[in-house]
C-alpha cells in the first residue's frame, strides 16, 4: 500500500507534464515569442524529473538521496543539451566536453551523498 501511495505523485506529474508538453508543442510557435520556449523547457524539466522518480520507484520501490541527486543532474544535463542543440550552439567537441562535465557531476555526487 505504501508503494502505491508513493507512485501516485510521480505518475500524476509525469502524465500532466507530458500532456502540457504536447499542448505547448502543438499550439505555440517559439519564433513568435521566446517565452513559449522557456515554458516548454521548464515543463520538460519537470517531466524528466518526475519520469525519473517514477522509473526508480517502479524498479526499486524507494528513492534515496543519491538517486534524487542523479535524477536531477541527468535531467538538467539533458535539458541543457537540448537547449544548446536547439540553438545550434553545440557541435561534437562541445558535446563531448558537456558529457564529460555531466559524468563528472554524477561521479562527484555519488561520492558526496
Amino acid at each position: 500500500m505504501m508503494q502505491r501511495q508513493s507512485l501516485k505523485k510521480p505518475a500524476l506529474f509525469t502524465i500532466t507534464s507530458f500532456l502540457t508538453l504536447l499542448v505547448i508543442a502543438l499550439t505555440t510557435n517559439p519564433a513568435n515569442n521566446i517565452a513559449y520556449t522557456m515554458i516548454f523547457f521548464g515543463v520538460a524539466l519537470v517531466f524528466l524529473i518526475s519520469l525519473g522518480y517514477l522509473v526508480v520507484y517502479l524498479r526499486r520501490g524507494r528513492l534515496g538521496p543519491k538517486g534524487r541527486t542523479r535524477i536531477f543532474i541527468l535531467s538538467v544535463g539533458l535539458i541543457l543539451a537540448l537547449m544548446f542543440r536547439s540553438a545550434q550552439a553545440l557541435n561534437w567537441v562541445d558535446g563531448v566536453i558537456f558529457l564529460l562535465v555531466v559524468a563528472g557531476l554524477i561521479f562527484y555526487s555519488s561520492r558526496r551523498t
